[in-house]
């Protein structure tokens, strides 16, 4: 019994982790690409707008599989993380 309990504990833990680390969602148009700083700048059409970091673990899917295959005007889904007060994206997919 107390090992069932326990595996419970664990897996429900390990979604809640899991969930934390897939970081949140940002739709919008490419309004800037900035290959040498790594950075690219996104806006909703509300017309908020976020730049995020992109790194060598930045996941790209989709029509563009890098930071210097998009191009202004694109539309891409950012998954992200904030910490140190930036944005780092964690994989960026372009329709």
């Amino acid at each position: 019994m107390f090992r069932r309990t326990a595996i419970a504990i664990i897996c429900a833990l390990s979604l809640t982790v899991t969930t934390a680390l897939a970081g949140e969602q940002f739709v919008g148009e490419v309004l800037k690409v900035d290959t040498a700083a790594n950075k690219l700048t996104v806006k909703k059409p509300d017309g908020n707008r976020f730049t995020f970091v992109v790194n060598a673990k930045t996941a790209f899917t989709g029509s563009r599989k890098s930071l210097s295959d998009l191009a202004k005007g694109d539309q891409v889904t950012v998954e992200f993380q904030t910490g140190g007060g930036q944005y780092t994206a964690l994989k960026v997919t372009a329709q």
